[in-house]
């Protein structure tokens, strides 16, 4: 099971383990930075990774390839500014 939350500058996706073998996992997404971050108890804290957006987009991106290296180039979008 997923859940998908929306705050103001913040998605929060929460991943479940079904099995109850591992604690949750939360992937916290905002502009320019991703945390993925799980709860350890036996250190009583959060085991975090953080990765710019950029890369978090390569790892969903690499799920569907196969094995080998690849050199990834993100289009960044122009916004549109209106008058």
């Amino acid at each position: 099971m997923i859940t998908i939350e929306f705050d103001q500058d913040e998605t929060c996706i929460t991943i479940l383990d079904n099995t109850g073998e591992l604690e949750d996992i939360s992937v916290l997404l905002y502009d320019d930075y991703c945390h993925i971050r799980q709860y350890d108890e036996k250190r009583d804290r959060f085991d975090v990774v953080t990765m710019t957006a950029e890369m978090y987009l390569k790892l969903m991106k690499a799920w569907n390839l196969p094995e080998g290296a690849y050199d990834i180039v993100m289009a960044h979008r122009k916004k549109n500014v209106s008058s």
